[in-house]
């Protein structure tokens, strides 16, 4: 017997599997920052401003989380040292916040042994299946960010 190939199905199993991979990741980062001195939140927050120093809100965005949260875990941040506030020409009181010099390593041999580990349980899925995955889930996030703004759900708030 043929079976149809339906996409939309397909693509349906596909962002079912988003949820327990995000989960997974989060319970395996959770464990391999132990002895770091930074709780999983903190370490996305250190990452994001490790590639360009940013407001809060502008955080907030682009780690689609409440600002709220973000300036707890920046406060966290800049009391172990790990960011620094530096001053914005734009805005007097929203103040960028950059990685330390300790930030920097900190986030530096984290990610170092986050690629070690990819290599290690991954390391057999070639080029072109990581661009594809790339790829797709881009345009799956884009959708659904789109989506969302057009349902009017609030930036950062959470979904059941």
């Amino acid at each position: 017997m043929l079976v149809r190939f339906d996409k939309q199905e397909r693509l349906y199993k596909a962002i079912k599997l988003v949820r327990p991979i995000h989960l997974n990741v989060h319970r395996s980062i959770e464990q391999m920052l132990k002895g770091a001195g930074i709780s999983v939140a903190e370490r996305a927050v250190l990452e994001l401003l490790c590639v360009e120093p940013l407001t809060v809100p502008e955080a907030a965005r682009r780690l689609s989380m409440k600002r709220q949260f973000v300036l707890r875990v920046v406060v966290g941040l800049l009391e172990k040292g790990l960011l620094e506030k530096q001053p914005n020409p734009e805005h007097r009181r929203a103040y960028f916040c950059a990685p330390s010099a300790a930030g920097r390593d900190l986030f530096a041999a984290i990610h170092r042994r986050e690629l070690e580990l990819l290599h290690a349980v991954l390391g057999d899925i070639n080029q072109t299946e990581v661009v594809v995955a790339l790829r797709v889930l881009t345009r799956v996030a884009s959708a659904f960010e789109e989506l969302a703004s057009a349902l009017g759900a609030p930036e950062g708030a959470q979904l059941p």
